[in-house]
């Protein structure tokens, strides 16, 4: 019996399968005997920007290897040791020159003769000027002159011929040697030269007097006319006259500049910040009420008596009172000076300095305004300047065996280090450990 699907049995009845196809693949190509397979090689370009990337990177490194360096070095190295050391320390400033001098005046008057050189050093009681009163003529001054001529010539032609009197020769010879020694002193001692020409005026006066004293001169009818008229010019003129005379030695100066009234030993000590700038501005100072109807005469400055006033910042001025310094004077840098603070006053940072000096002041006799240049080497005990701290408005320093606080003053600084002054003698020494 037939069934309906597939039929099973041998034979005519052996069941049949049908052959599916095989799924198609490649066939591998195998490499030659003997030779391993090679893979294709990828090639690398290094860009510049890996350079810069790898120089940058070494940089960073590098410092912060080096910041943590001095990080360990700070942390451990907080301690500094007070050396010896030197600095330089300039300030440069506005100043105004005072000076030690009798400034000499007289009312109203005519004319002057002035018998002593300016700049001349002079001895007490020597002529420095004499004055003629207002109305005074001058037309009996040329007749004296004509006359002591008439007088001269005289006593040449007329007596001195028949005098034989070795009196005469002894004044002749000491008058000749006195004009040698001016001549010499003018090239070789000029400083002498004034006592040597009152010396000679001298002389020549006691000649002249003496010729006029001698019999035979009284003798003469025209000498004794002369005589006469010379007494009665010279009284006339005397009337009219007035000498003055240096009360002290000192230079002579016949220059004023109108801020005499103003910057003299009586003020000194009172100049404030205020007085001293406005003395640097002003041109034409007002002449004072009570000096108003008088002429200046001559200043008798004392060489060796002046004063330096200026204003400064109190924050950066080092020198104390009674300490010295070099100065010099734009204009004058060929000339140095030692000067002594006499006094520093003033509020607040505003501070007033005046130097005492004792040196000749001949080369700056005439100056007033000056900028002056002060200080140069310093030399004191030099720590940094990381060490310098402040307490309660006092700078000084920590010692590092304690920590205790020791005031100090600043005498000098550059832009590491600075030198001190203990206030209390002895604090520091060279070789002490302090704190940084």
């Amino acid at each position: 019996m037939q069934q309906n699907g597939s039929s099973s049995g041998r034979g005519n009845g052996t069941r049949q399968y049908a052959r599916l196809p095989r799924e198609q693949r490649p066939t591998p190509v195998r490499p030659p005997a003997g030779k391993p397979p090679q893979k294709k090689r990828r090639r690398i370009v290094i860009k510049p920007r890996f350079y810069v990337f790898i120089a940058v990177s070494l940089l960073l490194i590098i410092g912060l290897v080096s910041g943590f360096r001095a990080l360990v070095q700070a942390l451990i190295n907080r301690e500094a040791v007070i050396s010896y050391g030197m600095i330089e320390d300039v300030t440069t400033v506005d100043a105004l020159i005072v000076r030690s001098e009798e400034c000499v005046r007289a009312e109203s008057y005519g004319t002057i003769d002035y018998l002593v050189p300016e700049m001349s050093y002079i001895a007490a009681d020597t002529p420095i000027v004499q004055v003629y009163a207002t109305g005074y003529s001058g037309e009996k001054m040329q007749e004296l002159k004509t006359l002591m001529a008439n007088i001269t010539q005289r006593q040449k032609e007329q007596v001195l011929g028949t005098i034989v009197n070795v009196t005469i020769e002894d004044y002749d010879q000491s008058i000749g040697r006195q004009v040698d020694l001016i001549r010499a002193a003018m090239s070789e001692n000029p400083g002498q030269l004034d006592a040597l020409s009152t010396q000679l005026r001298t002389l020549m006066a006691a000649r002249q007097d003496y010729i006029e004293k001698t019999t035979e001169a009284k003798e003469d009818g025209q000498l004794a006319q002369y005589y006469a008229s010379k007494t009665q010019l010279l009284s006339h003129i005397d009337a009219w006259k007035t000498q003055y005379k240096a009360s002290a030695p000192g230079l002579i100066s016949y220059a004023f500049d109108g801020l005499e009234p103003y910057l003299n030993m009586d003020t000194l000590d009172a100049l404030d910040v205020s007085a001293v700038k406005e003395m640097l501005k002003e041109s034409n100072p007002a002449v004072p009420d009570d000096l108003r109807s008088q002429q200046n005469l001559y200043r008798l400055v004392q060489p060796n008596e002046w004063y330096v006033a200026f204003t400064t910042k109190a924050s950066t001025w080092k020198i104390g009172i009674g300490e010295t310094c070099a100065i010099y004077f734009q204009s004058y840098e060929d000339i140095t000076y030692t000067a002594k603070v006499r006094s520093l006053t003033g509020t607040g940072d505003d501070l007033v300095v005046i130097l005492e000096m004792s040196e000749d002041v001949s080369p700056l006799i005439n100056a007033r305004k000056l900028t002056a240049v002060i200080g140069g080497r310093v030399e004191g005990m030099m720590v940094p300047l990381s060490a310098l701290k402040t307490e309660s408005s006092q700078q000084g320093v920590y010692l590092a065996d304690g920590g205790a606080f020791v005031p100090v003053r600043v005498v000098g600084q550059d832009s590491k280090h600075a030198l001190i002054m203990p206030l209390d003698d002895g604090a520091l020494r060279s070789g002490t450990k302090i704190r940084k």
